[in-house]
């Protein structure tokens, strides 16, 4: 037993009970003053007898953002039609517990009906006309949740690499979609709530130059970006923790708060389709079992490989937090993450701090370990 794994024993112990209510410190505790420390909720955690997710997410975070009860397509699947039930779920569950509430996603090139993109007669609309229903979808939003939102993902997932994807908001709208979106966010959001661009596999230095490239156009323009989400899809091994650093640093200087954004740490094997830090939902693999190795548990060696991936991670977190806003995992605990259905379905994943029984993981311990005051002098 190695020497990380034998000073998280020593730690659990005394964290015991951290996810049964009598912590003694508790993830957003232990950052305060840091960063945010959050995680995205699912419809389905506000239907839990009990609710007993929805309990350890109070306990344990001050941000949360909502997984798909926001897109375009879950919320205004017709014209006309809104489901307004698990938004409002969601909202009042920041507002009552004091939450740092983030929107998402206003702008996607998934989860958007094709109904958007096309006029009464199935014709494709004008930029004009997108742009008029864009601004219609952030103003109703902006109206009917006033003051409910400290931030909001204005647009998600543009660049392929280095290069904007050749989809439809660009087909209508054009190269600007991006600055007319920021443009429509500034206008209809009150202005404490921030403005937040939002993409996956960012320490990738042909991304990451890109979007700098972009912010820095944006506020030459005048037009206001507030953050820039760095989607944390990452793997056991990959990206290395100064790939991870450079892009951080890099977004800070462009005049930007850093948003760590859908963290997870997928420990399966990986295949070769699946580049680092990719969460693109469109790809599907067929089943594998050599990709699904865990069905009945993470062996010990594995959570001591997890617990010390999230202690780099954080430790370089702590090392750059006054630039960084928050870090928001993607699900709650290893049960409600989307990568036991990604890119195969009916896989058994652990990416996340907490087990599928709410229980703090030694990659928990590993990283409160990080603040305790003997080890972290700046706490």
């Amino acid at each position: 037993m190695n020497r990380l794994y034998k000073m998280i024993l020593v730690v659990a112990i005394g964290f015991a009970g951290l996810a049964m209510g009598g912590e003694k410190m508790t993830l957003k505790d232990a950052f305060d003053g840091k960063f945010h420390v959050g995680a995205a909720l699912g419809r389905g955690l506000f239907q839990e007898p009990g609710q007993p997710t929805l309990e350890l997410v109070a306990r344990q975070f001050n941000t949360v953002t909502p997984e798909n009860c926001m897109k375009w397509e879950p919320f205004n699947p017709e014209p006309g039609q809104f489901n307004y039930e698990a938004a409002d779920e969601f909202v009042a569950f920041g507002k009552k517990h004091d939450m740092y509430v983030v929107g998402h996603v206003f702008f996607w090139n998934n989860q958007t009906p094709d109904w958007v993109y096309k006029d009464a007669e199935g014709r494709q609309l004008t930029r004009e006309a997108l742009l008029k229903r864009m601004r219609e979808r952030v103003r109703s939003i902006a109206e009917r949740y006033k003051g409910k939102f400290h931030a909001w993902d204005v647009v998600n997932e543009m660049y392929n690499r280095g290069w904007l994807r050749r989809i439809n908001w660009i087909g209508i709208i054009g190269d600007d979609f991006i600055e007319q979106a920021f443009r429509i966010a500034d206008a209809e959001l009150p202005k404490d709530v921030e403005l937040i661009y939002n993409d996956f596999s960012m320490t990738d230095p042909r991304k990451r130059d890109a979007v700098v490239k972009m912010v820095r156009d944006l506020k030459q323009k005048g037009v206001r970006i507030d953050g820039v989400g760095m989607q944390g899809h990452w793997s056991i091994d990959s990206p290395r923790i100064e790939e991870i650093e450079a892009s951080i640093v890099a977004f800070a200087e462009a005049g930007v708060d850093v948003h760590i954004t859908e963290l997870d740490i997928d420990v399966l094997p990986r295949h070769p389709k699946m580049r680092s830090g990719d969460a693109d939902v469109k790809l599907k693999l067929q089943d594998d079992p050599t990709l699904n190795p865990y069905t009945e548990g993470l062996p010990e060696d594995m959570q001591e490989k997890l617990a010390q991936r999230y202690q780099d991670i954080f430790g370089l977190f702590l090392k750059h937090h006054d630039k960084i806003k928050r870090v928001t995992f993607w699900g709650t605990t290893d049960k409600h993450s989307w990568l036991n259905g990604w890119p195969i379905k009916g896989r058994t994943n652990y990416p996340l701090l907490f087990d599928r029984d709410g229980k703090p993981k030694p990659a928990c311990h590993a990283v409160l370990e990080l603040v305790k005051d003997d080890n972290h002098p700046e706490k």
